[in-house]
């Protein structure tokens, strides 16, 4: 599955970065960064072309690592050359850096990860982690899977029950500081369900 969603993303790199160049920061990214310390570490998982989220972050000053299955959308995120970020193509399954981050981002890209590999992923996103470190991110709200289509690809996309999710990540040694469903906002638009929490 994960070949796939790389495949697809590839396929549609130009077309999606073309689609992000207008795009304004989202507000709930600008609000998470109000949270973090100066000049933190972040980790983007599912990073994309790095616009227009990394761009804004390191532009704020903190030290941006982004990393995302499609090699494409990491040439171009590495083309923005920007300030104290760096780029690596990897699967957040297997990703095993040398440090741990004081916030992690995942934006849209944890809904790609197989159904049977989801209640892995708060266990993971914890050990990346420090401790009072910050984590957003977006998913969706019931358990299943489906495909969805976007610039004529498709896309596996998978989620399990929220309240499976607020237990997980408790379990993982998460605060639950909001947990929004049905999220709706100007610059982001719809989200099934947008997440902030602290690692205690």
């Amino acid at each position: 599955m994960v070949d796939s969603v790389r495949e697809s993303y590839n396929k549609i790199c130009g077309q999606w970065s073309d689609f992000c160049i207008s795009r304004k920061v989202n507000k709930c990214i600008e609000d998470f960064a109000e949270l973090l310390k100066p000049q933190c570490k972040i980790l983007d998982v599912g990073c994309g072309t790095g616009f227009p989220i990394d761009d804004y972050l390191a532009k704020c000053g903190f030290i941006v690592t982004g990393i995302d299955i499609s090699e494409e959308m990491i040439k171009r995120a590495e083309n923005l050359n920007l300030p104290g970020a760096k780029f690596l193509t990897e699967d957040i399954l297997n990703f095993h850096p040398d440090e741990q981050y004081e916030a992690i981002i995942a934006f849209d890209s944890l809904w790609h990860i197989e159904h049977d590999r989801q209640e892995d992923i708060y266990k993971i996103l914890s050990s990346l982690m420090i401790s009072g470190g910050m984590l957003l991110f977006t998913h969706g709200k019931e358990d299943g899977e489906i495909i969805g289509t976007m610039f004529g690809e498709k896309f596996y996309n998978s989620a399990i029950d929220g309240e499976r999710v607020k237990s997980l990540l408790k379990e993982n040694g998460f605060e639950i500081l909001s947990f929004i469903e049905n999220y709706r906002e100007e610059t982001t638009g719809d989200r099934d369900l947008l997440v902030v929490a602290k690692k205690v």
